[in-house]
């Protein structure tokens, strides 16, 4: 009986979610950053919560959810975008080995253009998460241009 509990408890967390990501991570830097990206500007959560972290891995999986939900809908709503160019990069982060940094230009749907720094972390099980995107550069989404 007790095997057979075993499986059924796995099975229904699997199906449930049982957190994690089941999209492999990407394994480039320009992959993750492409994906975040594409994530944000599609409100996908869920993908930019298993794209953002640090060395430990991506927040999805050791983040608590309530928190993790409040801060990605923040990033998202700064981050969003009608497109995206990558003005220089991937950097080297002085100090950090595990670190690169991107400058990548957010065109807004209101027709303003900003230019942000956004840094990726080399995780522990090797893959590229996003770090930092720098909200206080990005200025607010609400406003309008400034000239």
């Amino acid at each position: 009986m007790k095997p057979r509990l075993v499986v059924l408890v796995a099975l229904g967390s699997l199906a449930c979610g049982g957190g994690g990501s089941r999209t492999p991570a990407p394994q480039s830097l320009n992959e993750t950053l492409a994906q975040f990206l594409s994530a944000a500007k599609a409100n996908d959560g869920k993908r930019m919560a298993t794209l953002w972290g640090t060395e430990r891995g991506p927040a999805a999986d050791w983040m608590k959810a309530e928190e993790l939900t409040q801060r990605v809908a923040v990033i998202q709503r700064y981050l969003n975008h009608a497109g995206y160019r990558v003005v220089e990069g991937p950097l080297p982060v002085p100090g950090q080995d595990n670190q690169r940094t991107f400058r990548v230009e957010l065109q807004r749907a209101n027709g303003c253009n900003v230019v942000l720094p956004i840094d990726l972390v080399r995780a522990k099980s090797g893959t590229w998460l996003v770090l930092d995107v720098h909200l206080g550069v990005a200025g607010n989404p609400a406003a309008g241009c400034k000239p």
